[in-house]
């Protein structure tokens, strides 16, 4: 098989879903996840939106990579890996169980899978595959199809809107997926997202966080600022080497650490949290002690 993919047949969709109306619904760092020098590196599944662009690699377990995504990276999955319609990927993709690629997929570089290929038509492989297991040449489900079906049955729930519900709590268990949404932006500088953000406990992260709303668990490091349009809470032993900037409330817990300003409608932190720079509060600072 040379660089084209030969023509494939296309799976049929059901009707009432609406696949350009889906979106993830928040943006989730679960707990343990770094951002190494090149690569995104996940302890879990990985999951990114559509229309996202993607300065990185992604490592994950299962990865899953909707439509119409730009990564500039290597992509490696320890368990299957599923890429959309029409996504670029400009570096190696290597997958230790079964590979789908989707119709007018562009890989710079080389694809390596250790069990079966599903590959869609058009597809463009500029430096050859390796795939020990069967190959098929057909359209696969839709990933962003996929995903929703993932993420419905990883959460037991039986209706889309009630994953809005869920995200609030997400970060509690490490078991949950690296969740990136629709338009996601990811690069040297910033992770710039459209809705709320949710980082887990123990991460190590580089760049500028952007966000609806911002939650961070306990004794993660970030070097660089958190801006939120509406809230921010970081959780104990958290250390921010940059600024803390949100439009409504910021809650600092016990030990964090922030090297940079902090600015906020109203602020509250603990008596043994620390801010190096400037706290600056239209609607007052709180300073929470416990009781003696």
């Amino acid at each position: 098989m040379e660089e084209n993919a030969v023509p494939a047949q296309n799976g049929s969709v059901p009707d009432e879903i609406q696949l350009e109306r889906l979106t993830l619904k928040g943006c989730v760092i679960p707990d343990k996840t770094e951002l190494q020098e090149r690569i995104l590196k996940a302890p879990g599944d990985v999951i990114v939106g559509d229309h996202s662009r993607i300065d990185y690699g992604i490592s994950g377990y299962d990865v899953f990579i909707a439509e119409s995504c730009t990564l500039n990276g290597d992509v490696i999955a320890e368990g299957d890996l599923r890429i959309g319609n029409f996504c670029e990927i400009d570096g190696n993709l290597v997958c230790d169980a079964d590979a789908f690629i989707g119709e007018g997929v562009t890989i710079r570089g080389k694809l390596s899978v250790m069990g079966n290929l599903d590959i869609g038509d058009n597809v463009m492989i500029e430096k050859g595959f390796d795939a020990r297991g069967d190959i098929e040449v057909r359209n696969p489900m839709p990933v962003i199809l996929y995903i929703l079906l993932y993420v419905l049955t990883m959460l037991r729930l039986e209706h889309e809107e009630e994953i809005d519900r869920f995200i609030e709590e997400i970060c509690e268990d490490d078991a949950h997926p690296l969740m990136l949404p629709s338009k996601t932006h990811l690069d040297e500088s910033r992770l710039q997202v459209q809705t709320s953000i949710v980082i887990g406990s123990g991460c190590r992260l580089h760049g500028q966080i952007r966000g609806e709303k911002a939650t961070v668990g306990s004794n993660t490091t970030l070097f660089g600022s958190i801006r939120a349009t509406d809230s921010i809470a970081i959780s104990s032993g958290t250390e921010i080497h940059g600024n803390v900037e949100a439009g409504h409330d910021i809650v600092i817990e016990e030990n964090v650490r922030i090297l940079g300003n902090v600015e906020g409608q109203r602020v509250t932190m603990d008596e043994n949290a620390t801010v190096e720079g400037v706290i600056k509060s239209v609607g007052g600072l709180t300073i929470q002690r416990k009781k003696r």
